[in-house]
């Protein structure tokens, strides 16, 4: 038997049954509540184990049971889309008990950017006076106040009822982060997305998409929104017109706008200028040419700060007015996130794909006098395929490289250096193998010379190492400033003030 949301009750007019008995829906049959209906989602991993969710849920309480196939229970219809379609109904069912004004939605795909890109419009936007909620790998909330984020893109349920949350807290705007999966899986279905940015695509993800292409497709479903009414989009980028085509395609025609650093664009960037404090740039537009100073490191950071002002130009404010406010901008935390000691400099990023490891490592080579150090791991239970690549990254673009854990996961640790090191030619590079992330940190800090840039690569903003499963507290920048009090402290007890 099969159902639509009309059938469970009415929004315009919402029926006695709603009001009294119908309590909304929960994805988890442990929290399950009188009155609620159940989504059993298929599991990916235990698939089996679907019917014994289902009955615990009717056992709690549940209403009814909304299933993506027959489970045979009584209380139960089947819905084969239900992964699509549930946004929407909790979106309707939020407004129908709750009446609220909704954020208007800016969202950002890519493989690399895209919580930059999102951070800093959500900084724009609030410097107009607007609240901006927030919502992707580093945290969920109106900003500053974020809270922490069990993915990049929550789940359908979870997503709508934290933007009516921060509607009902006064946010005019959300900027979120769109990942593959959560496009692919239906997670931003029920937004009425009306700007989307494109930053680049490399290889990541394709344990799960199998192929680039495939990737490529998943990132590009963001573009064909029928609320969209701007695709602003990073010509630059090798896949670019996949996105252009999603949007062309589109029947709600949105705006094309196009932004580059190398070719002619709607919004192009020249003479770029690059310091330690940050970098500066003419920024060409139809509205006149602009000069912006960015406080971001890297040239990518460049790219990103310009989708940026664009999103929020198109939201609806003066350019000249978000580029007068550039210089204060802060972006995501463990996103190229400088620790500065004297005349070392270390930075933590997040970078923990090949692509995004060169990118970093060819732009802080820019700036480095002496060494340019690479401190990098490779997550367990990932995309094997890449970790040589990885490697191969931090060869070829740093002096030192430092060859560390990141996540293990529930993966064998050894077979993660044995990937990392497998077909690599170690001749003519400085090479280091220290497995524990900690010591592999303080290893760097103690040998670290003025004028050397270290980066501390794959983790950026997380708080915690996965070991066996389990999730270990531990912070890359607190780590580092750890080991640089230490080593202050160390010298400072070797020569004692006169």
């Amino acid at each position: 038997m099969s159902i639509t949301f009309q059938e469970l009750y009415s929004v315009d007019q919402p029926t006695e049954w709603m009001m009294q008995q119908f309590q909304g829906f929960n994805l988890d049959s442990r929290k399950v509540t009188t009155g609620q209906i159940f989504i059993a989602l298929t599991s990916f991993s235990q698939p089996e184990k679907t019917v014994d969710f289902a009955q615990k849920a009717l056992n709690n309480g549940a209403l009814a049971v909304i299933s993506e196939t027959d489970l045979g229970l009584d209380n139960s219809v089947v819905v084969p889309d239900v992964r699509h379609l549930m946004g929407q109904w909790q979106k309707q069912y939020l407004l129908a008990t709750q009446p609220v004004s909704l954020a208007k939605i800016l969202a950002v795909t890519g493989t690399n950017g895209k919580t930059t890109i999102s951070r800093l419009i959500a900084e724009l936007l609030m410097s107009q006076g607007k609240k901006c909620a927030v919502m992707g790998t580093t945290g969920n909330g109106i900003l500053p106040n974020l809270e922490a984020s069990s993915h990049t893109t929550l789940d359908a349920l979870h997503l709508q009822t934290a933007l009516h949350e921060y509607a009902q807290q006064g946010a005019e705007f959300a900027a979120i982060e769109a990942s593959s999966h959560g496009l692919e899986q239906g997670r931003l279905n029920g937004c009425d997305i009306e700007i989307a940015a494109y930053s680049n695509l490399s290889r990541d993800h394709l344990d799960y998409h199998g192929t680039l292409e495939a990737y490529a497709e998943a990132k590009s479903r963001l573009f064909k929104f029928e609320s969209l009414k701007v695709a602003i989009i990073n010509i630059d980028d090798e896949h670019a017109n996949v996105m252009i085509d999603a949007a062309k395609s589109n029947s709600a025609q949105p705006k094309n706008l196009t932004y580059s650093t190398t070719q002619k664009a709607d919004y192009k960037v020249e003479d770029i200028q690059y310091s330690l404090s940050g970098a500066s740039f003419k920024l060409i537009t139809a509205q006149g040419t602009f000069d912006v100073n960015s406080p971001l490191l890297g040239h990518f950071n460049v790219e990103n700060i310009v989708a940026s002002l664009i999103a929020a130009e198109q939201a609806g404010f003066a350019l000249a007015d978000l580029i007068a406010v550039a210089p204060q901008l802060k972006g995501a935390p463990g996103r190229m996130q400088v620790i500065r000691d004297n005349e070392r400099l270390f930075v933590v990023d997040y970078a923990h794909t090949p692509d995004a490891l060169i990118q970093v490592l060819q732009t802080l080579k820019r700036h480095v006098s002496q060494n340019l150090w690479a401190v990098f791991g490779c997550g367990g239970d990932r995309d094997r395929g890449k970790r040589p690549l990885m490697t191969q990254a931090a060869l070829d673009h740093a002096d030192i490289a430092l060859i560390t854990s990141d996540n293990p996961r529930t993966e064998n640790p050894e077979q993660i250096f044995a990937d990392m090191k497998a077909g690599i030619q170690f001749d003519q590079h400085i090479v280091h193998e220290i497995h524990d992330r900690r010591e592999a940190i303080k290893f760097a800090v103690q040998n670290a010379q003025d004028g050397d840039i270290v980066v501390i690569a794959g983790k950026g903003h997380e708080n915690y190492q996965e070991i066996d499963g389990v999730r270990h507290w531990f912070d890359d920048v607190v780590e580092v400033q750890s080991a640089i009090d230490a080593q202050h402290n160390n010298l400072d007890s070797a020569y004692p003030a006169q």
